[in-house]
């Protein structure tokens, strides 16, 4: 079991260079479905591995019409990032993925655990990294595709909520050699209804936030 779940004169000029509003509109509302996941690599995976392994996991949700953002923890002080950051759990804007070396008291076939609240929502999942070595040397399924796709995985649980095992695609409980094959391929994807529960949950996410933005605004106002 991939893992176990707790869990236009001028104007037509313009017209023909510029999408339509709809569609700008439609443009602006995809670039904002950004989730941020903090990596906490205590498996000691080499950085070409993860960093495979994250733009694979990219292009999968990439292909659900979703960008992640990936932090690789402990951020060092004085970089780009804020190493607050890797503190940060967010539902479902930002989210904590740990690579652990192998699970403690769990199947010998459960490659992952997400952590989920009795409403479905949930920001903590971890990852078995010698389940995922032991697949590939089975397989022969290319390591980094393989890693991101579990991690993919193991974030769309949490981004999905309970009872989203399926009984095909990237959210299959059990990987059999269709799934591999897919991996293989890079065709393991989200289904379309996933996908789009998926960014529902960030889009309501997002309208919240702007509002508590409005209404903080207005208050200074005051």
């Amino acid at each position: 079991m991939i893992d176990k779940t707790l869990r236009k004169g001028l104007s037509l000029v313009f017209a023909l260079a510029l999408p339509s509003s709809a569609a700008w509109s439609k443009e602006i509302a995809v670039a904002e479905m950004l989730v941020t996941i903090s990596v906490h690599n205590d498996a000691g995976i080499s950085a070409g591995t993860l960093r495979g392994a994250e733009m694979e996991a990219s292009r999968v949700f990439r292909q659900s019409g979703i960008e992640a953002k990936w932090l690789n923890c402990p951020l060092p002080a004085d970089g780009p990032e804020d190493p607050a950051q890797c503190r940060t759990a967010e539902f479902p804007a930002h989210l904590q993925l740990r690579i652990a070396r192998r699970p403690r008291n769990l199947s010998e076939i459960t490659f992952g655990i997400s952590y989920l609240s009795a409403d479905g929502s949930g920001c903590y999942a971890n990852l078995f990294y010698q389940r995922v070595e032991q697949m590939h040397e089975r397989s022969r399924v290319n390591l980094a595709s393989l890693l991101g796709d579990v991690a993919a995985h193991e974030i769309g649980h949490l981004l999905l909520g309970t009872n989203s095992h399926a009984a095909n695609g990237i959210m299959r409980a059990r990987w059999e050699s269709e799934e591999l094959g897919s991996i293989s391929m890079g065709t393991l994807f989200f289904s379309d209804a996933e996908s789009r529960q998926m960014r529902s949950k960030l889009a309501t996410w997002l309208a919240k936030r702007k509002d508590d933005s409005r209404v903080a605004s207005a208050r200074l106002g005051d």
